[in-house]
């Protein structure tokens, strides 16, 4: 008991202070951080009830929004480690933390509470995706709809910080990383029909994508090329996958750290080469191969060299190819471009030139040359 006292003591004295990283410090959300087991050990025997009842007593504030936040964020700590817990139990227990943060955060002066902000919703989506893993057969991902309503609300406090001129003091510092964690969930949930909402509220807040760190900027170009794909807009597509693929982050002597960045790398490069071919280009072979995404459009790349008709049309009705793309949702773009890519092809035996009905030669002015080079 008397180690949940010292915490409220130091949250409030923290806060009082505008401490950020002490602040935040206290907030712990990583499973494994040793602070926060010894936290939940100390936690272990108390209810909810008596929770609320020590922060209420211990918390010298006037503040009721940050006795909320600290009450709300141990009964959080406590439940995500409990066998008991359901996945969505601790996600409700997080989302309602989650809310009482934003009442603190909204304040023209909480600037400061911005790093947290950034970790709280990290932590909220994924929570969200692994608690609607728990209802595999439902109709709807519900959980990772409702953390989206939470990180809308919270975007819209950041796009209306007026307070400072200077990016790094402004709460617009988190725009784009609350924005690529939006259009994390809403792809997940199917419905990038609510980004064009986003990507004009983005506008909206003038700040240039390019004063972020890199790792925010790649993330962001990904998720347009991806949304711009789909709308089939793919000059702008090719133009953001591009961008995300050429400054992708090198790989570290961590083997966790590699594992992850390798299959972002591989999931870029598998939708510029979907892009790519839609454009009549084609990606080298060495990067196939080192992405483990050759023997998946190497046929279709032969075809398209070739002007083998035949054999387009067999790779994108070959049950193995075909549960491939569809899976990573590029099977309905590649059937349709790529069609009717081949305008003819000569028929030896027979000596002809067999010509498509539909515009077998396009005006010089309708085609546009590309002169990079995917490396």
């Amino acid at each position: 008991m008397q180690e949940v006292r010292n915490y409220v003591h130091k949250a409030v004295e923290a806060f009082s202070r505008k401490d950020s990283d002490a602040f935040c410090s206290l907030i712990m959300l990583e499973e494994g951080d040793p602070s926060l087991q010894q936290l939940q050990n100390a936690l272990y025997n108390m209810t909810d009830e008596s929770i609320r009842s020590t922060v209420q007593k211990e918390a010298k504030t006037d503040s009721r929004q940050l006795k909320e936040l600290i009450s709300n964020y141990l009964v959080f700590a406590i439940a995500s480690c409990l066998n008991k817990s359901t996945m969505i139990d601790v996600y409700e227990h997080l989302s309602t933390c989650y809310g009482s943060f934003l009442s603190l955060y909204t304040p023209p002066d909480a600037q400061w509470l911005t790093p947290l902000l950034m970790n709280l919703s990290y932590s909220l989506v994924d929570w969200a995706i692994i608690a609607d893993l728990e209802s595999p057969n439902a109709k709807e991902l519900r959980i990772s709809d409702a953390a989206s309503k939470h990180l809308s609300r919270a975007i819209n406090i950041v796009i209306n910080d007026k307070v400072s001129t200077e990016l790094v003091e402004s709460k617009k510092m988190a725009l784009y990383y609350l924005a690529n964690l939006m259009f994390r969930v809403y792809f997940k949930l199917k419905s990038t029909r609510l980004m064009p909402t986003l990507i004009n509220n983005i506008a909206k807040a003038s700040v240039d994508l390019s004063q972020y760190p890199m790792s925010q900027q790649v993330t962001h170009q990904f998720y347009l090329g991806r949304y711009h794909l789909y709308q089939l807009d793919l000059r702008r597509a090719e133009r953001e996958l591009s961008f995300a693929f050429r400054n992708r982050p090198s790989l570290t002597n961590d083997e966790d750290s590699d594992r992850i960045i390798y299959n972002n790398g591989r999931l870029m490069l598998l939708y510029l080469t979907a892009c790519r071919l839609c454009l009549g280009l084609f990606p080298s072979e060495q990067l196939l191969h080192e992405y483990d995404l050759h023997s998946y459009f190497a046929p279709l790349i032969t075809a398209m060299k070739s002007g083998n008709l035949n054999l387009l049309h067999q790779t994108l009705s070959a049950p193995i190819f075909v549960t491939w793309f569809v899976k990573k949702e590029i099977y309905f773009l590649l059937k349709e471009k790529l069609d009717g890519y081949i305008r003819g092809y000569i028929h030896s035996k027979k000596k002809v030139l067999v010509l498509s009905k539909a515009n077998p030669f396009p005006t010089a002015y309708s085609v546009e040359v590309i002169e990079e080079v995917l490396s």
